[in-house]
């Protein structure tokens, strides 16, 4: 049965995003999140920043779009691709926290102990410059906006992104689920009430045209060597160091 949202307006969406409460409050307000990643961060400067500068273009057309109004858009200063999920202070179960240390363990004591396995982690044959491009598939039914998903370009590029994130998972000690099958992207924003019909139909369709407008801009997206980074929240990754 259909609900209605604050406005009267008719939606099929009656759950919560599902980061509501975890990463967001229920009025788009960023909550804290701390924890530690290994991201590509989308170069801003050189050759390689025509894909940041297409994604300006998306974050300046955000605010005209009325289904925008139950979205929290993220700080471009943000936009990476995740190469491995490490850690953070909100899933402390295993074996999404590191295998051998203790779920009760400080989260500035879990980032220091990941951070020196990563120093000593040699990527070899497997580091970048990694290609990518972008998914055209319709996302899929129920997948809360902002998400440009992402594709490896060429098969080499493929082969090494599976096989970083399978040693890298070794090292760290985290298995995510659907580690076998994730999916790669870049987050704009997060999602913090339900849309709409007519708002999922507008966000879907807006979705194709910026997908489209950045396949056409970068048909290649180039990223280079993935960082170690610490967030508090959302909003930034603070690089440590580059993988080697």
């Amino acid at each position: 049965m259909n609900a209605q949202d604050a406005m009267g307006q008719t939606t099929t969406q009656t759950s919560r995003p599902p980061d509501v409460g975890r990463k967001f409050a229920d009025d788009g307000r960023v909550l804290p999140f701390a924890g530690n990643t290994i991201i590509c961060h989308l170069p801003q400067q050189g050759e390689a920043s025509q894909a940041f500068d297409a994604l300006l273009d998306i974050y300046r057309a955000m605010p005209s779009r009325d289904w925008m109004r139950k979205v929290t858009a993220l700080p471009p200063s943000s936009y990476h691709m995740t190469i491995f999920g490490g850690a953070n202070d909100k899933t402390r179960a295993y074996p999404q926290w590191p295998a051998s240390l203790p779920l009760d363990m400080p989260m500035d004591a879990c980032n220091a102990v990941l951070a020196e396995r990563l120093k000593r982690f040699r990527m070899g044959k497997d580091a970048g410059p990694f290609h990518m491009r972008v998914n055209p598939d319709e996302p899929p039914i129920g997948e809360t906006p902002l998400t440009i998903r992402l594709l490896p370009a060429d098969e080499d590029t493929t082969h090494r992104l599976r096989h970083l994130r399978d040693h890298l998972s070794q090292v760290t000690g985290i298995r995510e689920p659907g580690h076998e099958n994730y999916r790669f992207h870049i987050t704009l924003g997060y999602q913090f009430a339900p849309l709409t019909d007519a708002e999922v139909v507008a966000y879907r369709a807006d979705l194709a045209r910026w997908k489209a407008e950045l396949a056409r801009k970068v048909p290649v997206i180039a990223l280079g060597a993935p960082e170690y980074c610490l967030l508090a929240d959302m909003f930034a990754f603070k690089r440590q160091f580059y993988l080697r």
